[in-house]
């Protein structure tokens, strides 16, 4: 038996000053994202539960979601609401055509509608124009599925506190969307509070560029966080800067595909949008304590109603192993904050706790 089984757990119940918060940092990945669920649950059966939330895209929605109804029954409740209504249904049919399999290398459906909308755009000009001005899904639309995931949900009703990151096209920066603002001044990032408009800022961060329109919020127009902050570590690292924070990243995205067929313009953008984000998201991947990667392959990425599918995988994913390791690094946080406890008698009464807690 693992000698840090049940470090978390024990660590909390003990109310260790120098226990770690538990950050997790959720990446973007359109529908890939719902594999965040499958590896929070198993977590959350082994009583781990975060202190705080960040998310970009899709790990946005998720994020929000699971901080509003802390446990993943809830978020997978209000998911099949919304993806088996009459309102997503119209929305698959207008904009994603028929329904494809998960797996099936099924790009054509996709590639057929970015395909026409190409041809349909008469000139250079007009494709350049159609992009700056509008996207593929109207804001309407858009807005009509977020209202239906997070009906009734804002940022004051949350049980754990939450970070949308998104990109504010004027500035070119990263923004950091919470309840409350309060950064330190040295920070490169910007926050606003936006207690009453958590839909706004989830969306704002799911705003992939040429698919979803940008979100305008406070008069500035903000886009998909994944372009900046794919897997928003250094937001994370901002936010608690001074404080000590386990970072634990799950990132959903997928080995390179090879692509062998001719691609339209919009399909090119795509493509050489998903390569930059790769290249960040290497390094971001070096700054968190855990990291927890399930994709052997990829997805599509419209693939909603597949959700059930996506949890599956994340739930295979999380081995006894991994979720043990979780656990040591764990212990290995609660050790180094003793470590650097200024009070003697402080520090000795930490060190036996983390005994206990490991023993």
């Amino acid at each position: 038996m693992n000698t840090s089984r049940g470090a978390v757990r024990g660590a909390r119940n003990a109310r260790m000053r120098n226990s770690p918060e538990i950050v997790y940092v959720l990446s973007g990945g359109a529908a890939k994202g719902i594999c965040h669920l499958g590896m929070i649950e198993a977590l959350e059966r082994e009583g781990i539960r975060p202190d705080f939330i960040v998310g970009s895209s899709a790990g946005a929605v998720i994020g929000a979601l699971y901080s509003y109804f802390g446990d993943v029954r809830g978020v997978v409740e209000r998911m099949k609401e919304v993806f088996s209504s009459d309102a997503f249904e119209s929305f698959e049919k207008k904009y994603l055509g028929i329904r494809l399999p998960l797996d099936g290398h099924a790009q054509k459906g996709v590639k057929g509608f970015f395909s026409g909308l190409s041809e349909s755009l008469k000139s250079t000009v007009h494709i350049g124009m159609s992009l700056i001005t509008s996207a593929m899904i109207a804001e309407k639309d858009m807005a009509a599925i977020f209202a239906g995931l997070f009906k009734d949900i804002t940022f004051e009703s949350l049980k754990i506190p939450f970070a949308a990151v998104a990109v504010d096209l004027a500035d070119g920066v990263s923004v950091t969307f919470t309840a409350k603002g309060g950064r330190a001044q040295d920070s490169p990032l910007t926050t606003h509070a936006q207690s009453d408009a958590l839909m706004k800022a989830v969306m704002a961060s799911s705003a992939i560029p040429l698919i979803f329109p940008a979100v305008r919020i406070d008069g500035r127009s903000f886009v998909d966080g994944g372009i900046m902050a794919n897997l928003p570590v250094r937001e994370a690292e901002a936010i608690f800067r001074g404080r000590q924070a386990l970072l634990v990243g799950f990132d959903v995205s997928a080995p390179v595909t090879k692509v062998d067929e001719e691609l339209s313009s919009i399909e090119l953008a795509l493509r050489l949008l998903d390569l930059a984000t790769r290249s960040a998201q290497a390094a971001e991947r070096e700054l968190v304590d855990v990291l927890f990667r399930p994709l052997e392959k990829d997805y599509l990425w419209s693939a909603f109603t597949e959700f059930q599918k996506f949890i599956e995988i994340g739930r295979h994913y999380m081995t006894p192993d991994r979720v043990a390791a979780f656990q040591d690094k764990y212990r290995e946080k609660c050790v180094a904050g003793v470590s650097h406890e200024p009070n003697v008698l402080k520090r000795f009464f930490s060190r036996a706790k983390v005994k206990q807690i490991a023993s």
